[in-house]
Formats: structure tokens, sequence, C-alpha cells
């Protein structure tokens, strides 16, 4: 059991070496929700924890090709778009290391189009149909959105 373990291990490092972004190694991506409130501020909080109240506490596991389309969401160049003044936040993807200790994390709003990313270095327009399908992918809504198509007939308007 110890040899697949490590096996696994490996095979995930592998599969994300030389990412652009975050930059630091990772062996996974969980992708979270919360419920719509518009007095949220963040959703990671001071040591990378998550905010209570989180709708599915030990995330979503993204797949090895669901972690490239959201680093390709997020540091590729896309369309601009217009993004409110607001930042309510109700989604978050958390990169963890091998220890499962959070190293980095992309909180999105789907409101207002905006991201906050840590470490810094993911680009100021990003692919927001390309996040919102990861988040449909695994039945988790966005923000005021409860999946994809809700969300696209929104975006596609503005």
């Amino acid at each position: 059991m110890k040899l697949v373990t490590l096996l696994l291990l490996l095979t995930t490092l592998t599969t994300f070496a030389g990412v652009p972004w975050p930059a630091v190694p990772f062996t996974e991506v969980r992708a979270y929700a919360w419920p719509d409130d518009h007095t949220t501020e963040a959703v990671i909080l001071d040591g990378m924890t998550l905010k209570a109240g989180v709708i599915n506490p030990e995330g979503a596991l993204l797949t090895a090709p669901e972690v490239k389309q959201l680093i390709a969401a997020i540091t590729g160049r896309h369309p601009s778009y217009p993004v409110a003044a607001c930042f309510n936040p109700h989604n978050a993807f958390v990169f963890y290391d091998a220890e499962k200790k959070p190293v980095a994390f992309v909180e999105v709003c789907f409101s207002c189009r905006g991201i906050h990313a840590v470490p810094k270095g993911a680009e100021i327009t990003i692919d927001h149909i390309a996040l919102a399908t990861i988040f449909d992918a695994h039945k988790l809504p966005m923000g005021p959105f409860p999946d994809l198509q809700a969300f696209k007939r929104d975006y596609l308007q503005k």
C-alpha cells in the first residue's frame, strides 16, 4: 500500500512539475464553495484556513486535467470583461503540498468577476467560464449561480 501511495504521489508531482503558477510544489487541488452571502470579504482566512460555513468541508478533489484547466484559466491571456467594484467570493481553489498543508489559493467572485490569488502571479483577466465548468463538474454552486448554465446566461449578457 505504501508503494502505491508513493507512486501516486510521484506521478502527481510529475504531473504538476514546471507549472508557472503557483510556482510552489503542490500535490493536489481542492475546490470549495460557500453559500451566497453579500457580506463575505474572504473565504480563505489567515493561515490559509477555510472560512466557516463551507458547503463541502472536505473539498472536491480536482483531476489533473482540471488542475491544468484552472491554471490556464488564471494565468493565460483572456478577453477583457467588465469587473464590478465589489469582491464577495463564494468559491475557492486551494493547493495542498504532500503534507496536506495549503500552499496557494484562488478565491473567486462569480458575481463581480474578480479573483484573489496567493501567491501573486495570476492574470487580471481570467477565463471564468473555465472556472465555472470545474465547479459545475463537482456540482458546486458559484455564488448566486446554481450551475454553469445559469452563470453562462448572466455572463454572456454583460
